[in-house]
């Protein structure tokens, strides 16, 4: 981080990080001066049964994990937090639970996912083994999800002891629309100072919104299609918010390896 922090002013990076490194405030003030501007960190759960399920007990929960979430923002590092939803100590109220201490902990974004069993997990193993009814769609057995075409593909894999797969899904939307309304958008966009960067805000929000919401989870076919053409207008808006004047005499580095080839 001290070797970034010696490179132009106008390079700034984003990073994926655990919550431990909050624990060091050299650290964060090293981030800081290395223009670290953003950071994915997996916050996974707010309850210490989901931590449980998600193998990640050793995280703080309550207000000692909104503490230690604020810490980032105060040294210049927004956080996209991430929170799985589905897990098996999930209740109605874990959603909106999970959504006021997002806001909270003044995280810049949000991601709220479905659980999922990746293949190569313990998760995995221990779904694909158990699964006896032998579901398939279009021919192809749910364990072999990731051949299903995305449409048709099951929302949720992983029955739930108390919640049914469809009010996970709706709730988990609803999570989705709580946290990305334009009044909570417009208040998280004060992070950023000029008129323009606000707005550049508002529109990246909504559009991250728009393409895991509308088109990760919802299942009419219409509303996603919908949703994606929205996506794809907004996105030609956000990327002209961020196009700097063309440098014609700018000089690309060339490695000495491709020197010698050439």
């Amino acid at each position: 981080m001290n070797a970034l922090a010696q490179l132009p002013d106008d390079m700034v990076f984003f990073t994926q990080i655990t919550m431990e490194a909050a624990e060091d405030t050299a650290f964060l003030e090293a981030m800081n001066r290395a223009r670290i501007r953003g950071a994915l960190i997996g916050v996974e759960a707010v309850t210490p049964a989901g931590l449980k399920d998600v193998y990640k007990g050793f995280n703080l929960v309550g207000e000692e994990l909104v503490d230690r979430l604020r810490l980032f923002s105060r040294h210049g590092v927004n956080v996209l937090g991430s929170f799985i939803f589905g897990l098996p100590s999930d209740r109605a109220e874990t959603f909106r639970t999970t959504v006021a201490l997002a806001e909270r902990a003044n995280l810049a974004f949000a991601q709220f996912v479905l659980l999922t069993p990746f293949p190569g997990t313990l998760d995995f193993e221990s779904w694909a083994t158990s699964t006896t009814d032998h579901q398939t769609v279009e021919g192809i057995p749910v364990t072999k999800y990731w051949l299903i075409p995305e449409i048709r593909r099951p929302k949720l894999l992983m029955p739930h002891p108390t919640l049914e797969a469809e009010e996970i899904r709706v709730r988990a939307q609803g999570a989705w629309d709580q946290f990305y309304s334009w009044r909570s958008v417009w208040r998280r966009s004060r992070l950023v100072t000029s008129l323009k960067s606000r707005v550049a805000f508002v529109l990246i929000s909504k559009l991250y919104r728009q393409m895991y919401a509308n088109t990760g989870i919802a299942t009419d076919s219409a509303r996603v299609d919908r949703s994606a053409s929205i996506a794809r207008i907004m996105a030609v808006a956000c990327r002209r918010l961020f196009m700097a004047r063309p440098m014609p005499d700018l000089e690309v580095p060339v490695s000495p390896t491709v020197e010698r080839v050439a």
